[in-house]
This record gives C-alpha cells, structure tokens and sequence, in this order.
C-alpha cells in the first residue's frame, strides 16, 4: 500500500505491490496517475537496481526500499523499473548508489534530461583527503555533475562543506541535497540498562586516517577503570553478533576516522546504546548522543578519556531508561525519514 504521511486529502488505495502480474500493475498505474491528477504531486523513481550491494551504501538503499511506494507531503517515491516502457514517468530519477559510465552520463546530457537525476549519497569521495580525485572521472567531473543534475545527495553539511570547498563549487552549494543515513532495524527485545553487563563497545574505524596509536592509549586509560569493554574493530564482526553485543551494552565509543553515514552504529542505537562520537554530524539527538570532540586529538586522549568517564559516572546514578533511548533513536533513524530529507530538498 502507499505510505500517507500528514493526513493529506487523497484516495487510499491497497495494492499488494509484491504482485507483478498485468492488472495489478495495469491497476498501480491507474492510482499513481489519479494521485498526480488530484494533487500536486512530484513523482521520483528510485533506482534499486544495485540493492544487494554490500555495507552500507547496500543497508541504506534496503532500507529505504522496505516503503516503496511511499508518499509524503508532496512527493511520491516507486521504484524507477516500475516506468518502463509505461507513458507516464518519473519527474526525478534517484540514483543513490551510482553505477554509470562516463558515456552514459553524456548520453543523459545529449537527451537533455540530465537535469532530472539525483544521484548520491554513494557517489563521492572514493576518499576523503584525496578528493577530487582526477583519475576518477566522476570526481574530476564533479563541478559538471552540479551544474547539469537536479543535484547530488549527501549525509551531511559536513560532506557539504567538504566537498564545496575542495572541488571549488561553493557557488552552487543549493544543489546538495541532505538524506540522512538510516536504518529500519527494530529489535524484538530491548534489555533494561541494569540488565546490560558490557559498560562500554570501542568501535576503531580508520578509514582515511590512521589513528590506531591514539586508539590504543584510550583504550588503555579506559581499561584502568572498573568498566567492562568490549573493543571491535570495523569489517570483522557479522550482524548476529553486532546485534548480541549492542543489547548487551550500556555506551559506544566510536571511533572513526571517517563516517559520512555510519549505518552500523545507527543499527547499535537501536539497541538503546548511548552514544560518544567525536563527528557533530553523528550526533542524532542530546539525550541520547555525546559529542567529544577530544576523541580527535593526535597527542593526549587522557582529555577525551576523563570528559566520557565523567558522564558515564554521573549516567549510571540515574534510573535510565534504555527502552526510551532505543525508541527515540530508531524514530530518529528510520529509513522513512530518508526520503522525507530528500522531498524537502526538492520542494
């Protein structure tokens, strides 16, 4: 069925979209083209044809594909292979894991309907410091991209910012548009915060810079404690045990050296876990997230080290609720939310 946000005055039709047979789609068509007729609606297909791709990029598109179709304010998401071959189509294609080839892409450009896509957020950087890459042609083409897309998709202000500046488009920053990572995971269970018997999870991704020495030390200072922690580092751990030791934690430390979406740690909040990240653009909510900016220094992390202990401390005098921080972090993070971020852009 269509997903109807804002009580919005439209005709409510149930249809098993899991049903590719003629009627159903012949019947599917019918609706979307009464929804256009009777509001003003933008339609944008999503492109899910690269759905099983691995981590994150294929977590985020999993994620917002269990809505598929959905609708919200003004926009109405299906996805894009739904319209082939059919009269009507898409206002906007969405492209959230890019797979094209620089050919295609001017072939876009030569039919004139470039201006119709939006691609992103797996697009750019292949590597943050790097960025703008010139051997890679989407990198080295990225100020074409801007001009010429609806726009480009990303997690943050702080990508944003990120790749403005290095790719010298701050001049057409309006052609971002933020969607949030998300996860729809909701646990069956939510243990009690008394009940969990790991104090903290110290999370170690170093994808684009090396702070293994830092981490190290912190680790060590921690350890001096009288906290139970569990250390893991990311790409060697599977989601059965993620999952087992997040409802089993009181804290997360993460220390990554980058996220832009950070989807495994939202899938950990889920959980109820409280949250210590040194990325402002990782902190989801006040209640539920600390922001450390400690955690980035290069020569003490005693600094970092003493600021999360002190709130731990003061944290477990309270009667804290982890069912409450579970659910506020998963209406937070819900994949819904997404493609809310996405319409508003385009509005």
């Amino acid at each position: 069925m269509f997903i109807i946000e804002n009580n919005q005055s439209i005709i409510l039709f149930l249809i098993n979209i899991y049903s590719h047979n003629f009627l159903k789609n012949l019947y599917l068509y019918f609706n979307i083209y009464i929804i256009k007729k009777l509001n003003y609606i933008i339609l944008i297909g999503i492109d899910t044809s690269e759905i099983n791709t691995s981590g994150g990029p294929g977590a985020f598109l999993k994620g917002i594909n269990q809505y598929l179709p959905y609708l919200s304010n003004n926009c109405l998401f299906i996805e894009s292979s739904y319209f082939n071959n059919l009269i009507l189509k898409p206002d906007y294609y969405y492209i959230p894991i890019f797979n094209f080839k620089e050919n295609y892409f001017q072939k876009l450009i030569k039919n004139k309907i470039i201006n119709k896509y939006i691609f992103g957020p797996n697009f750019v950087p292949f590597n943050w410091f790097s960025f703008p890459n010139k051997e890679i042609w989407m990198e080295r083409r990225f100020s074409d991209f801007l001009n010429v897309t609806k726009g480009i998709a990303v997690h943050s202000n702080r990508i944003i910012e990120h790749l403005a500046i290095k790719s010298n488009t701050t001049n057409n920053i309006k052609k971002f548009k933020i969607i949030r990572a998300c996860t729809n995971l909701y646990p069956k269970t939510v243990n009690s915060f008394n009940q969990r018997k790991i104090d903290i999870i110290f999370f170690e991704k170093y994808a684009d810079l090396n702070h293994r020495k830092q981490g190290k030390e912190l680790l060590s200072l921690l350890k001096q404690t009288k906290n139970k922690i569990v250390s893991i580092c990311y790409g060697k751990y599977n989601k059965k045990m993620i999952k087992q030791l997040a409802n089993d934690s009181k804290f997360i430390i993460y220390f990554s050296f980058y996220d832009t979406g950070a989807i495994g740690l939202k899938e950990i909040q889920n959980y109820g876990v409280i949250t210590f990240t040194h990325q402002k653009d990782l902190v989801i909510d006040n209640n539920t997230c600390f922001y450390i900016p400690e955690l980035e220094n290069t020569d003490n992390m005693e600094p970092a080290s003493n600021k999360i202990l002190k709130i731990i401390k003061t944290i477990n005098k309270r009667n804290i609720d982890s069912q409450l921080i579970a659910k506020k972090n998963q209406m937070i993070n819900n994949c819904k939310n997404a493609l809310k971020d996405l319409c508003e852009g385009l509005l």
